[in-house]
């Protein structure tokens, strides 16, 4: 892979990141303030349109979690992982991806 394929596929996943939190703070946390959002959840994949099982969904919930855009929330409710969305994620969903 070329340096110009592997910049698409940085920004493809970093959209794809984005698009996901957004929905996630729209479908779940719903202006709370403790902002608790489960990435991978059934509801936000139907939402975005990619399959649960793609890896570049989980590639996408990496992201977020490399970036520091979510934090690992201690609830063990469910098998579920939950995050909370960080002031930087809050930031970016502002802000929006990067565009070439």
């Amino acid at each position: 892979m070329n340096g110009a394929e592997r910049r698409q596929r940085i920004l493809e996943a970093e959209e794809l990141a984005w698009v996901v939190l957004r929905v996630a703070n729209r479908m779940q946390a719903r202006g709370s303030t403790a902002r608790l959002v489960v990435p991978r959840a059934p509801e936000v994949a139907y939402e975005v349109g990619v399959d649960l099982e793609e890896d570049r969904f989980l590639a996408a919930e990496e992201y977020l979690l490399q970036r520091g855009y979510v934090a690992p929330a201690d609830i063990s409710l469910t098998r579920a992982s939950y995050y909370t969305i960080t002031p930087a994620g809050l930031r970016w969903l502002e802000r929006g991806p990067v565009t070439p």
